[in-house]
């Protein structure tokens, strides 16, 4: 059981953190999001869903398979989660999104569940904001990334990045404003090639690979 006490996003960090000449991503993240909206057009929280890459996967479920079955259940998959869930509040849930210029506010994640399945690991949370956000006449704008850029927010291969998490009004809509850098630089990276970005310009290189996300909805 020791293992799992230096695992999760925080302990990664502390253990990889990037050099002043070397800055770029050491973990991957495939980021889905589902919009939670009541029925008096209020935006109530977000739905998480990350998948991670193989290679913190690799790192995270070491000693996790504590009956050596080698299987990864719930009741030994659940340690991990609480650590990383914990982690999210410092690094403000690496969601930033504003409405008239006030910044979003959330309660803490609810609904965790991590998941390994097919070679896949897998985190889903439901992460409700502090007070519901009325979107008729109001943009809602939001995006998904970690500002430090030690971790990189990728979209999906096959469904969208954002959608409503159901049934919503046709006025509602979601709009995406493309990143100011392309994702696919991120996979030279990977290769071993560095961004040459110092720790200070660093800092606000997540957000230039991160789109960003418009919500609204018109009135009748």
């Amino acid at each position: 059981y020791l293992s799992y006490l230096v695992l999760g996003i925080v302990s990664l960090i502390l253990v990889l953190t990037p050099s002043k000449a070397n800055a770029h991503p050491h973990v991957f993240i495939e980021s889905e999001t589902k919009l939670l909206m009541n029925n008096t057009f209020e935006i109530t929280g977000f739905r998480h869903r990350w998948k991670f890459d193989d290679g913190y996967a690799a790192f995270a479920l070491v000693g996790m398979d504590v009956n050596k079955d080698g299987k990864y259940s719930q009741y030994e998959l659940k340690p991990l989660a609480k650590e990383n869930i914990e982690s999210l509040h410092q690094f403000d849930f690496f969601t930033y999104g504003k409405q008239k210029k006030r910044n979003l506010e959330f309660n803490q994640p609810i609904d965790t569940v991590l998941t390994y399945k097919n070679q896949e690991l897998v985190l889903e949370f439901t992460l409700p904001l502090k007070k519901p956000q009325k979107i008729l006449a109001n943009p809602l704008k939001f995006g998904i990334y970690d500002p430090e850029f030690f971790i990189a927010f990728l979209e999906p291969k096959k469904n969208s990045p954002v959608v409503f998490a159901k049934g919503t009004s046709p006025q509602c809509m979601i709009e995406k404003k493309k990143a100011g850098a392309d994702q696919t630089s991120l996979i030279e990276q990977r290769l071993g090639q560095p961004m040459d970005l110092t720790d200070e310009e660093n800092r606000g290189a997540g957000a230039l690979f991160a789109p960003t996300f418009t919500v609204s909805c018109l009135s009748n």
